[in-house]
């Protein structure tokens, strides 16, 4: 039996979690075989998902197991939200299904095919609210009303404010019983990126930071390696991030970091986890001018570069190497972060995350460009070294709302959005 929960705990959310294995990606724990009730029963699930009387913890229990199929997906479904499901008759699942991605079939839709004649009489447990709108796909909930499924209970509604509701409504329009609101954070949480961008009107941006507690990136010159990069938080920390690499479709790195550390900028500690997909993330640097044609720790890669690097001798080089070289608008001599992300989306890549170095990162924050700032401080304080660089924000830049807070091993873990997740969460829990 699955537990899926939040790690840390959400800011104006009751969800204060005691501390708990974490596991890298979305930010969610999933754990098989035992579930701990509220009421102090042990909850057990057998090979054919059945549960026994467990009372009111039935629906979080169902729901669980729908969350760990939507975390579990072997590729990223981007731009479309991850969505898990299950029907469960008489205390059993007999059928489970998860979305994959644009024109693949609906994880209702999967689930309910699974559970056959079956699902007659049975309720059906899904993360999101079935559509009722037509995409690349026909709509969920004419399907669901006529599968014979009496309740449905829903994590969370659409987050899209022009068919919120649409498809509740109109499974409760033909006789069904429909309740909302369990698994809801976590809910959210697998599908923040989409209903932070509107369904990816444009791309998502979460920035990871890993400082030391006086605010440095990393000790001073001489006392750093020079052939191996250095790492102020630990491996838990690290790992963390390569599951939140595994969720993203392209990491992005200035070409300060490009050249000191040629990183692979990808998922490997994570390989084989539950709860990340098994792609791994388009890896890309920021150079202006095209200086550096020493590329990345892995090919091929992605470079972004100024209009005015269109004639650099090296290209050649650079694309010889693996890179394909993207060009995007300039700003005062820089590239315009802007039309980077403007770049990147429009070559399909939805869930953007920057591993920057204080002058990308500082640059993002000031012009407002981060969606969400993953802040991991180790335990250490360097007294010099590089720190951050006097940047004049944007009218508003700098507003955030601390989401949750957690560890990660020895090291401190701050959430924060700049959409408030406590609102969001109680705009879509009912």
């Amino acid at each position: 039996m699955p537990r899926v929960r939040l790690s840390g705990c959400v800011r104006g959310v009751d969800s204060p979690l005691a501390a708990h294995r974490r596991r890298p990606g979305i930010g969610l724990i999933v754990e098989r075989e035992r579930v701990s009730l509220p009421d102090g029963q042990i909850g057990q699930i057998g090979q054919m998902g059945q549960i026994g009387q467990v009372g009111p913890d039935a629906d979080a229990f169902f729901m669980a197991e729908a969350l760990s199929l939507a975390a579990s997906t072997p590729v990223r479904p981007w731009p479309n939200p991850p969505v898990g499901a299950v029907v469960v008759r008489g205390g059993r699942i007999v059928g489970r299904g998860a979305h994959h991605g644009p024109g693949t079939p609906h994880a209702e839709v999967l689930a309910l095919r699974e559970a056959g004649d079956l699902a007659s009489g049975a309720t059906l447990y899904v993360t999101l609210e079935p559509c009722n709108h037509t995409g690349r796909t026909p709509p969920c909930a004419p399907s669901v009303a006529e599968s014979g499924v009496t309740r449905v209970v829903v994590a969370m509604r659409d987050p899209n404010p022009q068919v919120k509701g649409g498809g509740c409504r109109f499974l409760r329009e033909h006789g069904l019983v429909v309740n909302i609101g369990t698994g809801a954070a976590a809910a959210l949480e697998l599908v923040w990126p989409f209903a932070v961008t509107d369904g990816f009107k444009r791309p998502f941006v979460e920035l990871k930071t890993a400082t030391s507690l006086d605010g440095r990136f990393a000790p001073p010159a001489a006392r750093r390696s020079l052939v191996a990069p250095v790492y102020l938080t630990s491996e838990a920390a690290r790992r963390q991030v390569h599951g939140r690499r595994r969720w993203s479709d392209a990491v992005v790195v200035g070409e300060g970091t490009a050249v000191a550390d040629r990183p692979l900028l990808d998922g490997r500690l994570v390989a084989g986890d539950t709860g990340v997909p098994g792609t791994e993330p388009v890896a890309v640097y920021l150079d202006t001018d095209l200086s550096w044609t020493g590329g990345l720790g892995r090919s091929p890669f992605m470079v972004i570069a100024g209009e005015r690097a269109r004639t650099s001798p090296n290209l050649a080089a650079i694309r010889a190497a693996g890179g394909e070289v993207v060009f995007a608008a300039e700003s005062e001599g820089r590239l315009d972060l802007a039309a980077v992300l403007a770049a990147l989306h429009g070559r399909g890549l939805s869930a953007l995350m920057f591993e920057g170095g204080p002058v990308l990162s500082s640059a993002l924050l000031a012009a407002g460009l981060v969606d969400r700032w993953r802040q991991f401080v180790a335990p250490v304080a360097l007294g010099d070294g590089v720190g951050w660089p006097a940047v004049a924000p944007v009218a508003g830049a700098g507003t955030f709302t601390l989401t949750r807070t957690g560890t990660a091993g020895p090291d401190a873990l701050l959430v924060h959005d700049r959409l408030s997740f406590a609102a969001k969460l109680d705009q879509v829990s009912r």
